[in-house]
């Protein structure tokens, strides 16, 4: 009954083409696209994929290292659940999809399945994640042939919003026509951007949000002649976009918040703080995961509201993680953890995923994240941060990927074959930007995501 209410969609919204999209370890979201006539077809069988699709480069480059190579075949499985006529597209349509084998079965690199996994992890224990992810993003404009960051005016500055306002509003009817509920909305930092956060979802559909979010924003831009960057660090002289992944435990009809206590220190329970305690345990390896490219370290730099050293503490905008305080009148619904350094060319699924290992670890282990830091960690000294044992962030990709080798828990809770193959991909990544220069890393990452 759903496919047939889906095909009477089709025809009265003059669908001529859906997308079948899924989103590949690194970061880009891929698909393929079918004519409504095949709808029966696509989501019985699926469509057919190399599986060395999953191991290629931002630059499509497939490594001759890794162990998916263009013998094999996988499939794009459509979820019918996630199906949205694109507003900014006449005649489009999408679907988010699931990597299955052919005979139907979860495929080992799927990064969507993955998230499943770990997702029936928690549920087993009862719990259930709820996360928001929160982009910033530069808006460009065609300047006599030069795309251009649209204002350099200031942070929440009412003139940025009057001079936004042409591009911004597009995005946000187009977000809630497919029903992503949008909150806020203001400028940010650096030249040209702009921030949109949304409501938190569960698992699942708060990381299928987050690809719709990217999609949108992108299609929107296109469909009305400017562009997004998502690019970590488009500009050496500002600040640089981010995607900080907002997160809470509860309970498993998503009654109680278990990261809520009143009678604890800034109102965590200590489920709170184990599982903070593991995501700052397992931060260089989780950083291989949610700060993807060799762009995104140019954005970890001292007082630039991104973070750079590993701490915790309560409404702390420095720190690795945020201990948020909640609304007066709803604290229980509303206190959560806030992880910084993350960004927009991340893989939703692994990021996710990611934090739900390294947090589980904490619980299982009952880690202590030690003292808060109540102040920016960069006002300190180095004998004072040494003191409190505060570390830099992985200075850049390669050494967040060579903690992730190192790190047994996620090597194991990930899956060693994906760890290794990731990896690899983003080695020769690393390898095509260093060979080629800083332009390469501007082609690769500047409007692409």
């Amino acid at each position: 009954m759903q496919q047939e209410a889906l095909k009477k969609q089709l025809a009265e919204q003059n669908v001529e083409l859906i997308r079948a999209i899924y989103v590949g370890p690194d970061g880009i979201t891929r698909g393929k696209a079918f004519r409504p006539g095949s709808l029966d077809e696509i989501l019985e069988s699926g469509l057919g994929l190399t599986q060395a699709q999953a191991s290629v480069t931002v630059f499509d480059h497939l490594p001759p290292e890794s162990e998916f190579q263009p013998v094999g075949e996988v499939r794009i499985r459509p979820d019918i659940e996630t199906f949205q006529v694109l507003p900014y597209l006449p005649g489009h349509a999408r679907m988010l999809s699931d990597i299955e084998t052919i005979d139907g079965q979860p495929w080992e690199l799927c990064p969507r399945g993955l998230l499943k996994t770990f997702l029936n992890q928690l549920s087993d224990k009862g719990m259930v994640i709820r996360a928001a992810f929160e982009n910033e993003f530069t808006i460009f404009i065609d300047v006599n042939g030069e795309w251009q960051p649209l204002d350099q005016l200031n942070c929440f500055s009412s003139a940025a919003m009057d001079l936004a306002s042409p591009y911004i509003l597009p995005i946000i009817s187009a977000l809630e026509k497919q029903g992503v509920m949008v909150e806020k909305y203001y400028p940010e930092a650096g030249h040209g951007q702009h921030e949109i956060p949304v409501r938190h979802q569960p698992g699942l559909q708060a990381a299928d949000q987050q690809v719709v979010f990217r999609e949108t924003v992108r299609g929107t831009a296109q469909a009305n002649d400017f562009r997004i960057s998502f690019m970590p660090k488009a500009s050496p002289e500002t600040a640089g976009n981010g995607c900080h992944i907002h997160f809470s435990l509860w309970d498993s009809r998503c009654e109680q918040n278990l990261f809520y206590d009143d009678a604890g220190e800034y109102g965590l329970s200590q489920t709170a703080r184990h599982f903070m305690a593991g995501i700052l345990n397992h931060l260089p390896a989780l950083m291989a995961f949610t700060a993807p490219t060799t762009n995104s370290y140019s954005r970890f730099v001292e007082r630039c509201w991104s973070s750079c050293y590993v701490c915790w503490g309560p409404d702390n905008r420095e720190a690795t993680v945020r201990a948020a305080s909640g609304f007066r009148g709803h604290e229980s619904a509303t206190v959560n953890l806030e992880y910084k350094p993350s960004d927009p060319t991340c893989n939703p699924y692994l990021a996710l995923s990611s934090l739900i290992c390294a947090g589980l670890d904490g619980i299982e282990k009952e880690l202590n994240p030690g003292e808060p830091v109540l102040t920016d960690p960069a006002l300190l000294s180095p004998q004072e941060r040494e003191t409190l044992g505060l570390t830099r962030y992985p200075i850049d990709l390669d050494a967040a990927l060579t903690a992730l080798e190192q790190d047994e828990v996620l090597r194991t809770g990930l899956g060693i074959r994906r760890v290794s193959d990731y990896v690899t991909m983003k080695q020769a990544e690393i390898e095509m930007i260093d060979s080629l220069g800083k332009a390469a890393e501007q082609q690769a990452y500047l409007f692409r995501y």
